[in-house]
């Protein structure tokens, strides 16, 4: 969740800075055009002081195209700025669904896992919880031990390899049941 809040703060903390950039854009372009509006007039004045009545319409020609141009410039300013606006708002709707969608997937993850693990601990405890049936315990009789075999000679002979019989299991007796 973190990582979701960390991007979070950093569209929020930028979308100030891409307004700012925004209007600085615009007051460039604004100024830019007043220094072509200050060109524009200061060649007026000079055509004006030389050719008299056609220097004054040229004059008023020039500052209708100045104020035409700063017009198409204000509107396209106006314009940049709108669509950086509409992006930044539309960044910051992304970022917020995107954080929302991956909250939720993480939640259904936590949740599935939760699941997991709790039917892992009642399957766990399941068996523990079992009653134990009660049987009577029955005394085993110890097993008889054969007598030791008398001792043998201390040399030995050689014995010729003749395959292992298999012993037969020691005889038990019969247990008796316990009286009650």
């Amino acid at each position: 969740m973190s990582l979701f809040d960390r991007a979070k703060k950093i569209w929020n903390k930028n979308a100030p800075a891409v307004s700012k950039a925004a209007q600085e854009v615009g007051a460039d372009i604004a100024a830019q055009a007043a220094e072509v509006f200050a060109e524009v007039s200061a060649a007026a004045e000079k055509a004006a002081k030389n050719a008299g009545k056609q220097a004054g319409r040229a004059a008023k020609d020039a500052e209708k195209t100045v104020a035409a141009t700063a017009k198409k410039v204000e509107k396209k300013v106006a314009t940049t700025a709108k669509v950086v606006e509409k992006k930044t708002t539309a960044a910051l709707k992304t970022a917020s669904k995107a954080t929302q969608a991956a909250t939720k997937t993480a939640a259904k993850s936590v949740t599935k896992a939760a699941d997991v693990v709790e039917k892992k601990i009642a399957a766990a405890t399941k068996p523990a919880a079992k009653p134990v049936a009660k049987k009577p315990v029955a005394k085993k009789a110890p097993a008889k031990v054969a007598p030791k075999a008398a001792a043998k000679p201390a040399v030995k002979k050689p014995v010729a390899k003749k395959p292992v019989a298999k012993k037969a299991p020691a005889k038990v007796a019969p247990k008796a049941a316990p009286k009650k």
